[in-house]
C-alpha cells in the first residue's frame, strides 16, 4: 500500500506544472520578473498565514531563527527558479529542479547523519541521469544553455536544504507556526528588496494580471503541499522523489494544453524536447522506485 502522504507531494508536483507554464506565460506576455517573483512571494506569504489558527503545540520562540532561516533559504531559492524559468524553457528547468532530491540526500547526511535505504539512493542518483539525458541535444547552445541549467542546479541545492530543514525543526517547533512565520519571512524578504529596487511598479495589465496572480497563487498553493508533507511526515527524500515528478507533468501539460497556453516549446524545440521526454521517462523511472521502497518500508512497520 502506497503511503497516503506522498499523495500531498503528487498533488504539489501538478499543480507546480501548471504554475511554472502560467508563470511562464506572463513573463513572456511583459510582466517582469520582480513582478512576478514578488507577487508569488507575497502569495506565500498570505496562504500561509492562515496555518497560526491551527496550531496547538507550545512554542519556543527562543528558536525562531530556525523558521526565519528556512524561509531566508526559500526566499533565495525562489529567486534562482525564476531567474531559471526567465531564461530558459520551463520543460527543461522544471525536470532539471527534480535534481533537488539529490541534495535532500546530501543534506540529511551532513545535517542529521540519516542516510537513505539503498533503493531511494538508487533513484536519487537516476535523477542526473535523466537531466543528462535531456541536455544531449543542448550542450551545444553553450553558455546561455549552461547559465540556465546551472542557475536551475543552484535553485535545487538550496530548496533542498532548506527542505531538510523542514523535515527535521517544523514538528518540534510546531508545524503550523513553523511554516507560517517561513512564509511571512518570505514576503517580509521580498518587500525589502522591492525598496532596495526602488519600488518599481506593480500596476498590471488587466490582460496581464490574470498570469501574473494565477501563477503567484498556483506556487504558493503547491508550496503549501509540499511545506505540510516535509513538515508533518519524516521521509524528505521520498517525498522529494515523488515531488520531482513535476518534471513529468510539464511535459504532459506542454505537449496537451501548450497551445491554450501560449507555449510551444514542443514545437519550437522538437528535437531537443524528445531529448527531454527520454530523460523524464528516467526520472519517472527513479519515482516509481522510491514509492515502491516507502509502501515496502510502510508494510513493515505495520507488522
Amino acid at each position: 500500500m502506497i503511503p497516503y502522504y506522498l499523495l500531498l507531494p503528487l498533488a504539489a508536483a501538478v499543480i507546480y506544472s501548471l504554475g511554472s507554464v502560467i508563470v511562464k506565460r506572463a513573463l513572456k506576455e511583459g510582466v517582469s520578473m520582480d513582478q512576478s517573483f514578488h507577487l508569488t512571494n507575497l502569495a506565500v506569504g498570505l496562504l500561509f498565514l492562515p496555518l497560526l489558527l491551527f496550531e496547538n503545540n507550545a512554542i519556543d520562540w527562543s528558536k525562531v531563527w530556525r523558521p526565519l532561516l528556512m524561509g531566508s533559504l526559500f526566499f533565495i531559492g525562489n529567486w534562482l527558479t525564476f531567474l531559471a524559468i526567465k531564461r530558459g524553457d520551463v520543460s527543461l528547468v522544471t525536470p532539471i529542479m527534480g535534481t533537488k532530491v539529490i541534495f535532500v540526500a546530501v543534506a540529511l547526511v551532513l545535517l542529521r547523519g540519516v542516510s537513505p535505504s539503498p533503493a531511494l539512493w538508487l533513484a536519487a542518483l537516476m535523477t542526473p541521469v535523466g537531466i543528462l539525458v535531456m541536455s544531449v541535444a543542448e550542450l551545444k547552445k553553450g553558455q546561455h544553455f549552461l547559465f540556465t541549467v546551472g542557475v536551475t542546479l543552484a535553485s535545487a541545492a538550496v530548496f533542498g536544504f532548506c527542505d531538510v530543514l523542514v523535515n527535521w525543526w517544523a514538528v518540534d517547533f510546531g508545524a503550523m507556526t513553523f511554516l507560517a512565520i517561513g512564509s511571512i519571512a518570505v514576503a517580509a524578504l521580498s518587500f525589502v528588496m522591492w525598496l532596495l529596487q526602488g519600488r518599481p511598479s506593480m500596476n498590471l495589465d488587466p490582460k496581464l494580471a490574470k498570469w501574473a496572480f494565477g501563477g503567484a497563487i498556483l506556487i504558493g498553493l503547491q508550496a503549501i503541499a509540499i511545506g505540510m508533507a516535509l513538515g508533518f511526515f519524516d521521509d524528505a527524500t521520498g517525498v522529494n522523489v515523488v515531488y520531482a515528478s513535476r518534471g513529468l507533468w510539464v511535459i504532459i501539460l506542454v505537449v496537451v494544453f501548450g497551445a491554450k497556453l501560449g507555449n510551444n516549446e514542443h514545437q519550437e524545440r522538437a528535437g531537443a524536447f524528445r531529448w527531454r521526454v527520454i530523460g523524464t521517462v528516467i526520472l519517472t523511472a527513479a519515482i516509481v522506485i522510491a514509492v515502491i521502497d516507502r509502501a515496502s518500508a510502510a508494510a513493515v512497520n505495520l507488522i
